[in-house]
Formats: C-alpha cells, structure tokens, sequence
C-alpha cells in the first residue's frame, strides 16, 4: 500500500501547520522553502485541501493558510479523501481492467476487504494523534489508538 507523494506532503503540511499558532497565516511559498516542496506542487496541494474544508486561505500581503478545523477532527483518512487518494494494495485496485488476471482471479475480494478495512482504520487516526506520538518520542505502533 503506497500512498502518493501528495497526500505525503499533505500530511507534512498539516502536521506543521498544527504546531503554528493558530490565530497565524502561514505563508505557502515560506512552508514549500521550509519543507523543500515545489511550490506550485504545494500550491496544488493546499487547493485540494481547501475544497475540502481542511484548510482555510486568505489571500493578500498578510494572508496565508491555517487548520480549518482542529488537528483532533482531521484524520488521515479525510486527508487522503481530499487529496483523491486510491491507496492501492495492488494494480486492480488502482486501475481496474489493468491485471491479466482479474476475470479470473480468486484473491481479489481479499485484497478489495483488506484495502477497505486499511482505510477505514486511516479515518480514525488524527492529525493530533499524529503529531502527538511525535512529540513524546514514542515510535511504535501501540501509541497510536485506533478507534
């Protein structure tokens, strides 16, 4: 299961717009020198999370991007959402038709339950869980709670 580089920047960005103060416009051509991310890919990116009503932006001298919501009602699964994300486990997944063997493949309800139940677990971990788990230093899997 890979997920695309922009959804990887998305999380990035939230993740670093969710330890700014939250009264503060971030600039977006600042964050993409920070992070080292094209601006027009993290331009592209910021759109797509402001559809979504993840992000809010002002435009102007001192405008900028912020957290819409808090990083408690953000969850990776509505971040992957906004960004179109498949997420595929495998080929038939992403493109269908793809696969020589997907008319008479035997696996492929497995791998279809499997990649449901991996996004279904992605819409319960939040950005503050995230950000969280990073800040104590934990680094195993059992800080982070699902459900």
């Amino acid at each position: 299961m890979k997920m695309t580089k922009a959804s990887d920047y998305a999380l990035v960005l939230l993740a670093r717009l969710e330890q700014s103060p939250k009264e503060e416009w971030v600039s977006v051509r600042e964050m993409a020198e920070e992070l080292g991310i094209p601006g027009s890919f993290l331009g592209n990116i910021v759109h797509q999370l402001v559809q979504a009503n993840i992000l809010i932006s002002h435009r102007g001298a001192k405008g900028g991007i912020k957290l819409a919501k808090t990083s408690s009602e953000i969850t990776v699964g509505s971040v992957l959402e906004a960004m179109h994300d498949p997420m595929g486990l495998v080929d038939c997944m992403e493109q269908p038709g793809m696969c020589p063997l997907e008319k008479k493949c035997d696996v492929q309800k497995f791998w279809s339950v499997s990649h449901s139940l991996i996004l279904a677990a992605l819409k319960h971990i939040t950005l503050k869980e995230i950000t969280s788990y990073f800040k104590k230093g934990e680094r195993h899997a059992a800080a982070i709670k699902i459900g």
